[in-house]
């Protein structure tokens, strides 16, 4: 009985509790979830989902616009047995393409209900994709009114199930990873959907990375003549990243923040690693996480119609935590000392009231005005701030970027541009400020954009001719007053009106505007809990290292296995209770270049058996031979150790300094 018990438990280390009958337990709601951090997480990720998911619809809306008006567009008497083709060009960075034609699928529901994804592991023979597709175009319909099994579906049977029940609707075909697909397996495949092509209404849809000529690479001209191809392009990643981070990061809605380290490092990985939106997102909800995680004062990362209830909620602790943040107590202790002493916690909590609901307006009009300095520097030559709006939120949130350099060119280039485009700038930031929800904090700014903007339409561009300040010849001057004349006069020179409105109105926007509003908001007080800076506290969590992990996991396996047989010390670093692959390793680090197995084999003896370590075995223990054996396959599939040609009976170690 024993032994039938042990073949059933196999490799597994534990038999479980659970028993055949014993109802399963729903797991009761964690203590987590009533935290008031918790619930601010929530709220704030809730939010940005939600704005997520409509910039997505926005951006993706055009290209399922324009595919569903092309299929429901199209008239089968013209087409003389071609069947119609859509390329959609989604670029070579379009990791997220799956989801991208999984939501193309569900806005076709409206046209047809008839709709196969068709996949490349489920391609891999003609008949197999032929199975896949007519299996598919039957079964996953709304209206479907039989069941019909995997090994019947053919090309025959999906015509006669066609003419009986297919309602005259189209068939829609999406293969969205064209280039993936076998060239002979599609060409064989859509030569047998043209035969049917007169009977059938098909719908092809082709997912293409690169360019139109790889269809044309993989499909023959006596296959592409049976297709009527039109070319669709879907948007980039990039603007599409643009569009999240508008929501999400640069976002009024949102009060959480990234800045620093932080933004840099999930850009850094979108940009140079995968281009993937989704993985930023994942990314950024990780950076909330351990921002929120077990922080209660960070509940206060709210909208400021919740910050009153939220302050009233804190208990003593959270007060006294709030007062160890490095920008609250360095505002404290710049108070005068009567108040400072005197500060109880209710006034406290009106103080901190105050601090936050500054931070809330200073961060909206530090957007808005972010955003009207990117619409006027973006198109500027070699764009120093950058292109995107992305690039000059970076340069804000790490230091002043009205004294850099970049800054400075900006205003330059300012200085030489022509009049319509001046003007064109400043509506667009007139635009700005009115159609931002913060716009009464500031009306100044636009009222004055306004008086600029009629001085710059009423300006002439003409220069105003002037009496012209000779030097007499006459006038007695030593060389030193004549010096100094002419130098005088070589800085008086005549400007047109326009370069004078143009200049005040550089002046005016760079030191009554950016350099009041651009101020870094990570440097108020109370900002530590709306602004989240540490990437490397989260750059092991999203970035992976897997030598450093397997180096961790062999040298220390209790990092991993959290068991006490495995604890090592420095006075003894090697356990004979480690696993196998953890002894051979050690010892590995301890040779040199060539490793010579006989002797590799002794040492792990001498260690899994310390009683006869004092001897050489010439006899191995079958078993122990065999533990060897495994370890030493396992070290040479890890990298770690290959076979050596100069050497039978040798190793050659391929890593060093791990030791």
């Amino acid at each position: 009985m024993k032994e039938i018990q042990e073949r059933k438990i196999g490799v597994f280390a534990f038999q479980g509790s659970y028993r055949i009958g014993r109802g399963k337990k729903r797991p009761g709601k964690a203590p987590l979830f009533n935290e008031s951090w918790y619930k601010a997480y929530k709220e704030v990720w809730s939010t940005i989902e939600k704005s997520t998911q409509k910039i997505n619809s926005d951006i993706f809306a055009r290209i399922s616009e324009d595919l569903k008006s092309y299929v429901s567009s199209i008239n089968y008497d013209d087409l003389s047995g071609e069947i119609p083709t859509a390329i959609l060009l989604t670029g070579v960075n379009l990791p997220d393409h799956g989801a991208l034609f999984q939501m193309l699928a569900r806005k076709f529901q409206d046209i047809t209900s008839h709709i196969a994804i068709m996949q490349q592991r489920d391609s891999y023979s003609l008949k197999n994709m032929m199975e896949e597709t007519v299996f598919q175009l039957i079964n996953n319909s709304r209206n479907n009114r039989t069941e019909i099994q995997k090994n019947h579906c053919t090309s025959s049977m999906l015509n006669a199930w066609y003419q009986e029940y297919g309602s005259n609707t189209p068939l829609l075909i999406i293969i969205p990873d064209f280039e993936s697909f076998s060239a002979e397996i599609l060409q064989n495949f859509i030569l047998i959907l043209s035969v049917y092509s007169k009977t059938i209404k098909f719908v092809l849809i082709f997912g293409v990375a690169t360019a139109v000529h790889a269809a044309h690479r993989s499909l023959p001209h006596h296959v592409t003549s049976k297709l009527r191809v039109q070319v669709f392009q879907a948007p980039s990643q990039v603007k599409s990243l643009s569009g999240v981070l508008d929501g999400t990061v640069l976002s009024t809605e949102t009060p959480f923040k990234l800045t620093g380290r932080a933004f840099q490092l999930l850009t850094d990985i979108f940009l140079f690693y995968d281009f993937s939106v989704n993985g930023f997102l994942q990314g950024y909800k990780m950076c909330m996480f351990q921002h929120f995680y077990a922080k209660n004062i960070n509940s206060l990362c709210c909208n400021g119609d919740n910050i009153g209830s939220r302050i009233s909620a804190l208990r003593s602790e959270d007060l006294d935590e709030i007062k160890k943040l490095k920008s609250i107590a360095e505002y404290v202790r710049k108070l005068p000392v009567t108040k400072r002493d005197s500060l109880n916690d209710e006034e406290f909590k009106e103080l901190l009231s105050t601090l936050i609901n500054q931070v809330h307006t200073f961060t909206r009009t530090f957007q808005i005005t972010l955003k009207c300095l990117h619409h006027l520097t973006s198109d500027l030559p070699n764009a120093p701030l950058g292109k995107q709006l992305r690039e000059v939120y970076a340069k804000a949130v790490s230091c002043a970027i009205t004294e850099s350099q970049e800054y400075k060119e900006c205003l330059q280039y300012l200085g030489f541009i022509s009049k319509e485009e001046l003007l064109t700038k400043l509506d667009a930031m007139k635009n700005i400020i009115e159609i931002s929800t913060e716009e009464k904090l500031l009306a100044d700014v636009k009222l004055d954009l306004e008086k600029y903007r009629e001085a710059i339409r009423n300006a002439s561009p003409e220069v105003t001719k002037e009496n012209t300040e000779v030097v007499d010849a006459g006038e007695k001057l030593n060389r030193a007053q004549l010096k100094e004349k002419l130098l005088k006069l070589s800085k008086k020179h005549s400007i047109s009106p326009y370069k004078q409105a143009q200049t005040d109105v550089i002046n005016y926007l760079d030191q009554k505007v950016f350099s009041i509003y651009l101020k870094n908001p990570a440097l108020l007080p109370g900002s530590e809990i709306f602004f989240f800076n540490d990437g490397n506290a989260v750059k092991h969590h999203i970035v992976g290292s897997p030598r450093a992990a397997i180096h961790t996991g062999l040298n220390n396996p209790q990092a991993y296995l959290d068991c006490s047989c495995c604890t090592v010390t420095s006075q003894q670093p090697i356990v004979e209770t480690m696993p196998d692959l953890s002894l051979i390793y050690k010892l590995h680090l301890e040779g040199r270049r060539l490793i010579n197995m006989y002797d590799w084999l002794q040492s792990f003896l001498a260690i899994v058996c310390p009683d006869q370590s004092g001897e050489e075995r010439r006899e191995v223990d079958p078993e122990l031979q065999a533990r060897f054996t495994r370890a030493v396959a396992e070290l040479q599939f890890l990298g770690f150790i290959k076979s050596s040609r100069k050497k039978t009976d040798h190793v050659m170690r391929l890593t060093w300094g791990c030791s």
